[in-house]
C-alpha cells in the first residue's frame, strides 16, 4: 500500500493455532478498513505462521509478518518490533487469542480524530471465560469488566484525564484505570517522541501505561466497549499451577525491574526532576498492584518469617532494602487481615450451623 494507513493493528503471536484465525477473522469483520494489520511471531512450534500465512489473500495486501530471531517470552519485545515496522498513524495491539468487535476500529479512530487525543483507553472490556466462549445465550449478554470492580464510578462520556500531572496522579491512584494496553489506541508519533517501549518483565503493560500517563498531554477515556477477552483459558500460562516460590520470585524480579524502568523514564521528563513525591506514588501504585496479585493465594497461609526469608532471598545485603522493608509490611498486613477475615467468616459459618441446628431442634420438637 502506498497510502498511509490510519491505524496499525499490531498482534504478537506464540503457538495460537486454536485462536489466530477467529482473532483475525474479527479485524477482517471491521466497519472501518483504513489500516494495517502486523503479526509478530515469537518463534511458534505449531501451526499459527501456517494458518496466518493462509490469510494473506484475504486481507488484499494489508497483511505482513515479522518474526523475532529467538523466543522472547513474552508479548513486549513483539509489541516493540511490531511499533518501529508499523506505518499507522496510531497503533493498537490485540492479543492473539483475544477478538475485537466489529466497530472497534471505527469506534476508537472516531474519537481519537475528534478529540486530536494521543491516547485514547475504554475502561470495560466484554469478560468471556473460555468455555463459554461459543455459548450463544451467554454471548448475548456477556459479563462486562474492569480492574478494579467493587463500586467504581464508570464515565459515561469521553473525558480527559487532567492536564495538571500532579492531580492526573494523584487522581490515578485513586480512581486506577484497567492498564491493559489491548484497551487502548494510541498515536504512533507519541510512543516514538517520547521513547516508551516494553520491558522483558511481568506485567509489562502496566508500566508502559504508567509511562503514558506520566506525559500524555491529551489522555482520553471512553465508555465504549470494544474487547472480547478470553478469559480462563485452559492452556494458559496465567491459569496453570505454577510453584510459589518461583512465581514469587518472577514477582519480586518484574518489580524491581519496573521500577527501574519506570524511573528511568522519569528521569527524562524534566516536570518530574524534583518531584519525588509524584515517583513514589507511581512506584506504590505499580508495587502493591504486583503484590495484590498474591492476596488470598498465599497471605494467609505465610507465617512472618516465611515471608521474611523468601524476601531476603530476593533482595541481597544493601539491596534496595527500603523496598524491601515496604514489601514486606504491605504483605504481612494483608496477611494479617486475611487471616483476620477467615476468622471473622469461620465464626460467622459457626453461628450459621449452630443456628441451623437450634431450628432443626425446635422443628422436631413440636
Amino acid at each position: 500500500m502506498a497510502n498511509i494507513p490510519a491505524v496499525s493493528v499490531i498482534i504478537p503471536m506464540y503457538n495460537m493455532e486454536k485462536y489466530i484465525a477467529e482473532c483475525l477473522d474479527s479485524v477482517l469483520a471491521q466497519t472501518f478498513d483504513d489500516y494495517e494489520v502486523i503479526v509478530v511471531d515469537d518463534c511458534s512450534t505449531d501451526n499459527s505462521l501456517a494458518i496466518v500465512k493462509n490469510y494473506f489473500e484475504k486481507f488484499g495486501g494489508r497483511l505482513q509478518i515479522a518474526s523475532m530471531k529467538k523466543n522472547s517470552g513474552g508479548a513486549g519485545f513483539p509489541r516493540n518490533k511490531g511499533v518501529k515496522i508499523a506505518r499507522g498513524e496510531y497503533v493498537y495491539f490485540l492479543d492473539p487469542d483475544d477478538t475485537i468487535t466489529s466497530t472497534a476500529l471505527e469506534e476508537l479512530y472516531t474519537l481519537v480524530k475528534k478529540f486530536d487525543a494521543d491516547v485514547v483507553q475504554c475502561e470495560k472490556c466484554y469478560y468471556i471465560p473460555d468455555k463459554l466462549w461459543n455459548n450463544s445465550d451467554y454471548r448475548k449478554n456477556p459479563r462486562i469488566y474492569t480492574y478494579p470492580a467493587g463500586d467504581k464510578i464508570f464515565v459515561t462520556e469521553p473525558i480527559f484525564l487532567s492536564d495538571n500531572f500532579e492531580q492526573r496522579i494523584l487522581n490515578y491512584r485513586t480512581r486506577w484505570l484497567t492498564w491493559s494496553v489491548y484497551l487502548q489506541l494510541i498515536k504512533r508519533d507519541f510512543i516514538l517522541e517520547n521513547e516508551i517501549e516494553f520491558g522483558d518483565f511481568y506485567c509489562e503493560d502496566q508500566i508502559f501505561t504508567l509511562c503514558e500517563i506520566s506525559c500524555a498531554k491529551k489522555y482520553l477515556v471512553v465508555p465504549n466497549v470494544v474487547y472480547n477477552y478470553r478469559s480462563e483459558r485452559q492452556d494458559s500460562s496465567v491459569n496453570e499451577r505454577i510453584d510459589f516460590t518461583k512465581d514469587f520470585h518472577k514477582r519480586m524480579a518484574a518489580m524491581k525491574k519496573g521500577i527501574a524502568y519506570l524511573d528511568k523514564f522519569l528521569n527524562g521528563i524534566e516536570f518530574y526532576s524534583n518531584r519525588s513525591d509524584l515517583r513514589y506514588i507511581l512506584f506504590e501504585f505499580f508495587t502493591l498492584d504486583q503484590l495484590n496479585y498474591f492476596a488470598g493465594k498465599f497471605y494467609s497461609q505465610l507465617p512472618a518469617h516465611a515471608l521474611d526469608k523468601l524476601l531476603r532471598k530476593e533482595f541481597a545485603e544493601g539491596d534496595n532494602n527500603a523496598l524491601m522493608a515496604f514489601v514486606f509490611g504491605m504483605m504481612n498486613v494483608q496477611r494479617l487481615q486475611l487471616i483476620q477475615a477467615q476468622q471473622n467468616f469461620n465464626r460467622f459459618a459457626l453461628q450459621s450451623q449452630n443456628r441451623i441446628k437450634e431450628l432443626e431442634a425446635q422443628l422436631k420438637a413440636k
